[in-house]
């Protein structure tokens, strides 16, 4: 068994530029040290100060860390990024993924984000409007392809791109925020600390429209304070949309 292995390892040391050992010779100790980083491609280095001492062997391999999210990919000289369905935090976690290897690893500044989402979280909602202001202030053109649905939380994030472009037939809509709670008991205080919550979202969500559109922010609060539903082309009128393609 063990002059198979020494077969084997001397074969390694030959592939490996070294000098073969002499038959019937056990080859020497080995010391292998692998390095991983996002750097430079494969380096391979090796220190030999005598005879009697190990081969050390240091290689250095490229860490396929920065990747793109599952749902993005990039295309020649432009990314593009996939939101669907219920908004959620996740969507938050692959967005800020997605941003920090194109600036970081890349030098694509051209962002196409696909949206088709019913709304969900509301805090995931403004949470992907903020970065893609983030990414706006850092040289980034993020320009919005909507279809289908974009609703509750996903208006902001539509909202705030560069270029807002949307298929004809895509349905809009805007309501209040809710909370859904589990049944339990709940104190004055309670109630009190809820409702400067919902305020606080409020105000947020508001804001992001009507400096995003051409309606102010008197005008969009009427629209929220019912389910409010709008076409494409209303949309368009009020400066939401840019152009219906």
């Amino acid at each position: 068994m063990w002059e198979k292995i020494a077969l084997l390892m001397t074969a390694a040391v030959f592939l490996a530029g070294c000098a073969t050992l002499p038959p019937g010779e056990s080859p020497p100790p080995q010391e292998i040290v692998v390095k991983v980083q996002a750097a430079d491609p494969a380096k391979v280095s090796v220190e030999k100060k005598d005879e009697t001492e190990r081969i050390n062997r240091s290689m250095e391999v490229p860490n396929p860390e920065g990747r793109l999210s599952q749902l993005s990919f990039i295309s020649k000289d432009k990314a593009f990024v996939k939101i669907f369905s219920g908004l959620s935090v996740a969507d938050v976690t692959r967005l800020w993924n997605d941003f920090v290897v194109l600036e970081n690893n890349t030098k694509i500044r051209d962002v196409n984000l696909f949206i088709n989402s019913p709304g969900g979280d509301a805090f995931s909602g403004l949470a992907l409007a903020d970065q893609i202001e983030r990414a706006r202030r850092k040289g980034f053109k993020v320009t919005a392809h909507a279809s289908g649905i974009i609703a509750s939380a996903a208006v902001p994030v539509f909202a705030v791109c560069d270029v807002r472009l949307a298929a004809p037939g895509t349905i809009f809509m805007v309501h209040e925020a809710a909370l859904w709670k589990w049944p339990g008991r709940e104190t004055a205080s309670d109630i009190r600390s809820q409702n400067e919550l919902m305020h606080l979202l409020r105000d947020r969500y508001i804001g992001k429209l009507a400096k995003n559109s051409r309606l102010n922010k008197e005008r969009w609060e009427k629209l929220e304070t019912k389910t409010t539903w709008f076409s494409v082309e209303k949309a368009k009128e009020w400066g939401l949309v840019d152009s219906i393609e």
